[in-house]
């Protein structure tokens, strides 16, 4: 048994998500954490080291293994359906980067790079390197914050700026567990790290560029993430602004992602953030449309280290609709409609940090959601179809939000077009929010339609809708994960019901 001081198996019967919206049977919940609060790389070494014997012990014992952050998805994802629960969110570790161990061919300054242990949520990675003696910030990130950076890269999580990708494109290497291999995995036209860093892991350099892309959205299938190396940039503020506007006067710029002549509030500057906030209900509109614009960060500027509540609608509908589920529980579209304008309320020049604008996020179980990423060039159709769908499910309480990044490099990034639009989905978990996502889907199929979907919430993912949306990436990844998991057994152990419909499980 695998089983000591700081790895001890609980034997729960069932595993349920954040958000409520999945609950299976499990075998038992495996909890980690390192052998000490202080951060070092023998705590590395120890903690990978245990993580490995529990992967050959469910090979041995025929068991999926499915590694647990958050458990922030709305979908099955990350449910170990039948298998042991494996808990990370205590593998908190981060470190700064000495110049020694960075390879000649980076280039960058060292003070880029963050070095953080699997378990940590975007939360405390702001905490940290927002701090005065390092003031640096992430590029982009979720909506929410209360993803640990595995879980956040592993299910592609659309990013949070117009003209960058996902944020797995932030990941510099990753260190990948499996039963038989202890792997620093970076892109060979990118190289970060040395091979003496990758031994001070325990771990093998390996420069790939498959097995580099497949492993940024891994869906835990194909092994354990352990640690990841992400890029950061100097501090930066962004002043941000909700204004209520006519859709028929940004729908334009909606397509083009130009917002050249659109009466935004910062005149002639490009937006790093744009959202808007539509009723589904074809007859609206309005839409509540969120502006943010980078800018330096003054010396002088002190940043609120706590990690404390800042809800905003504008950032996370999902805690918006688990908000109004305590207000009045049988939500319908009329009472959405009071709601939003009440809400998504019109504000002015908030001026913060990223880890302020985006804090600490207390979504409670009751709200549902789902995302479909598309062209943005053809948004309009796209949100056309969506809105003709809603109308099919009549007194649904959901609204569509459209936001943009642009293509992502993991081979399974769901934020995979040149200049893409992601709608998202969300509303109050009940069955008719259930039905209108799927009516979107399945309208979107008719149609031929190209979209993918996210894969950390609500999703019907086929075999058919994954070919559909990655064609030839799926056999890529596929044969990614035959490379990494080589017998039958250990890809078995990392195997779900998920990936066996999505044509994920070779």
């Amino acid at each position: 048994m695998p089983e000591d001081d700081f790895l001890k198996l609980v034997k729960d019967a069932t595993w349920t998500n954040f958000h409520g919206t999945v609950t299976v049977p499990i075998k038992g919940l495996w909890k980690i954490s390192n052998p000490s609060a202080a951060a070092s790389l023998d705590n590395m070494r120890a903690t990978a080291e245990r993580i490995q014997r529990l992967i050959r012990h469910a090979i041995a014992q025929k068991v999926r293994l499915r590694a647990v952050g958050s458990r922030w998805s709305f979908s099955e994802v990350a449910a170990a359906k039948d298998g042991w629960a494996l808990q990370t969110s205590s593998l908190n570790h981060d470190f700064v980067i000495g110049k020694s161990v960075v390879a000649p061919e980076f280039g960058g300054d060292p003070k880029e790079l963050v070095f953080v242990q699997a378990g940590t949520s975007i939360a405390e990675i702001n905490l940290k390197i927002e701090k005065a003696d390092r003031r640096r910030s992430l590029r982009t990130m979720g909506a929410s914050n209360g993803q640990t950076i595995a879980g956040l890269i592993g299910t592609g999580a659309h990013g949070s700026a117009i003209d960058l990708g996902a944020a797995e494109g932030e990941v510099l290497g990753l260190q990948l567990l499996t039963g038989t291999r202890n792997l620093w995995l970076e892109d060979p036209d990118r190289p970060v790290m040395t091979k003496a860093f990758a031994a001070m892991l325990g771990a093998e350099l390996v420069r790939d560029k498959l097995l580099f892309r497949a492993a940024l959205v891994s869906l835990g299938a194909l092994g354990v993430v352990h640690s990841v190396m992400l890029r950061t940039v100097e501090i930066y503020l962004l002043r941000s602004f909700q204004r209520k506007m006519e859709l028929a006067k940004i729908e334009p710029a909606m397509n083009s992602v130009d917002f050249t002549g659109v009466d935004l509030p910062i005149a002639g500057k490009r937006p790093y953030f744009f959202q808007a906030v539509v009723n589904p209900d074809p007859a609206e509109k309005i839409a509540y449309v969120t502006t943010r614009y980078k800018e330096d960060c003054p010396v002088s500027y002190k940043a609120d280290p706590s990690l404390k509540s800042g809800y905003e609608p504008g950032n996370d509908l999902p805690a918006f609709f688990s908000k109004l589920v305590t207000l009045a529980p049988q939500l319908t579209p009329a009472l959405v409609k009071l709601a939003m304008s009440q809400q998504l309320a019109p504000f002015e020049n908030k001026l913060k940090t990223t880890g302020e604008t985006y804090t600490y996020t207390s979504s409670k179980p009751g709200s549902a959601g789902a995302s479909v990423a598309v062209p943005a060039k053809r948004l309009s159709e796209a949100l056309a179809i969506a809105r003709t769908a809603f109308k099919t499910v009549a007194g649904a309480p959901a609204t569509f939000a459209c936001r943009y990044a642009v293509a992502s490099p993991g081979l399974l990034s769901f934020v995979q077009y040149e200049r893409t639009c992601i709608i998202d989905i969300d509303g109050v978990e009940n069955p008719k929010t259930r039905q209108v996502i799927e009516a979107v889907r399945t309208a979107l199929d008719k149609a031929k339609f190209p979209y993918s979907q996210h894969w950390g919430k609500l999703n019907d993912l086929t075999r058919e809708r994954v070919r559909a949306s990655y064609g030839d990436k799926v056999d890529d990844w596929n044969k990614a994960r035959a490379q990494l998991l080589p017998t039958a057994e250990e890809r078995f152990v990392f195997s779900s019901d998920l990936l066996a419909n999505a044509g994920l499980h070779v």
